[in-house]
């Protein structure tokens, strides 16, 4: 196979270079150069690999680049636009996501292994299906082009997904590199794009070390040009450390008593040649006055539960919830969402304590210790010694419920 590279020498030096098998997950801000790193991983790949392009921009709109040979371009724009194809590899515009998976397929089967492949914005996938399908998508995808020896570029804007979204794939992929829009380097904007903070997150298959680094860079002549070194997350650390010990007035040797290490030991920490314990970053940080984990005080007198930080959980078929709300006083409160046509003969919430459910949305039938109901939007319903022994959405559009778990005593 021939060298692998992103296309981007910066990147590659960050990853200690691309291996085989990669699925190399760029999460970048709006203002991040996504589009310039994929034109460059795909004008280096086609001239070393078989290239497949999935995209679902039509092919009107598509750069120019993208038009050139050795790339076959997998065109999947009628999904998400409406309109009808030409192109050979189209979707039809009804086609769902189990027919674009099985297409991607046949195409891998193709091209065979060792090719690249590079796919649109996540966030193209979501609007044309929704989230649930863009993850279905890459979870399908990414370990099967890894067994394939694949190499594959996938870009995701961070701000158009859940935080949720963005783990699932942190914990599936090989490589994540962040993007994140950073301060114009001092006299580095002459003429030149905007300074952008790229970060190692994920890096399977490589030392430890190259998870955390870092560096500034800008945008200049098409290519990434780094704005000073590397650095890893141990000089980072160590930096920090020496800021906040010599922002106290004290020397290394009083810092070093005081938590119980030679002065050495912390030179080397605050230089980044070596990582502390947890037992000495903890204390470091107490003789340093810098807080540490989670406070015991309720600063505020209320918690604040942001829609972007929860997790769909799915507690049986059609029926997907979100925790609103957990406090060992108050109980749980949960957003339940149950599709159309869909029923269960069991409790979605195995629990002894008394539960209220309010139809927010839609309609649901119950039944209660073998007595059907029928709730409808503004209705609820509050169970303190009978159960719920059968559920079901009659309707045709999805019914909402906020269902709460109230704390005894």
């Amino acid at each position: 196979m021939a060298e692998l590279t992103t296309g981007t020498d910066l990147i590659d030096e960050l990853l200690d270079g691309v291996f085989v098998g990669d699925n190399l997950v760029l999460q970048g801000d709006p203002g991040a150069p996504l589009e310039l790193l994929v034109e460059r991983f795909i004008a280096s790949a086609r001239t070393r690999l078989p290239t497949v392009v999935v995209t679902l921009t039509p092919p009107a709109e598509l750069p120019a680049f993208v038009h050139t040979e050795g790339l076959r371009v997998l065109d999947w724009s009628p999904v998400r636009t409406g309109h009808p194809s030409s192109r050979p590899d189209a979707l039809a515009r009804e086609a769902t996501i189990e027919d674009a998976i099985a297409a991607l397929h046949a195409v891998e089967e193709a091209v065979g292994e060792g090719a690249a492949f590079v796919f649109d914005r996540l966030s193209a996938f979501q609007e044309a299906w929704d989230d649930a399908a863009a993850l279905q998508l890459f979870l399908s995808a990414c370990p099967r082009l890894y067994r394939r020896r694949s190499l594959a570029l996938w870009p995701v804007t961070r701000a158009e997904h859940r935080p949720a979204f963005l783990r699932r794939l942190e914990e599936i992929t090989q490589v994540v590199v962040e993007l994140a829009d950073a301060a114009e380097a001092p006299g580095e904007g002459d003429g030149a794009g905007g300074a952008v903070g790229l970060r190692v997150r994920k890096a399977d298959g490589r030392s430890p070390g190259v998870i955390g680094r870092s560096l500034q860079a800008r945008v200049s002549e098409g290519d990434l040009h780094a704005v000073g070194p590397i650095t890893t997350s141990r000089e980072r650390l160590g930096t920090a450390i020496r800021h906040q010990r010599l922002g106290h007035g004290l020397s290394q040797a009083e810092v070093a008593r005081r938590v119980g290490i030679t002065p050495s030991a912390l030179s080397q920490v605050e230089r980044g040649v070596r990582g502390p314990s947890g037992d000495t970053l903890v204390r470091l940080w107490e003789v340093l006055g810098v807080p540490f984990g989670p406070s015991d005080e309720d600063a505020h007198g209320y918690e604040l539960s942001r829609r972007s930080g929860r997790e769909r959980t799915a507690l049986a078929a059609g029926l997907v919830a979100e925790r609103l709300l957990d406090d060992p006083v108050a109980g749980q409160q949960w957003l339940v969402e149950v599709a159309p046509g869909a029923a269960g003969d069991a409790t979605p919430f195995v629990t002894k304590e008394t539960e209220s459910v309010l139809v927010v949305r839609g309609v649901l039938d119950c039944t209660v210790e073998g007595r059907p109901e029928t709730l409808h939007e503004g209705d609820a319903l509050l169970l303190t010694r009978a159960s719920l022994t059968g559920w079901a959405n009659p309707g045709s559009v999805p019914a909402e419920l906020v269902w709460t778990l109230h704390r005894s005593g």
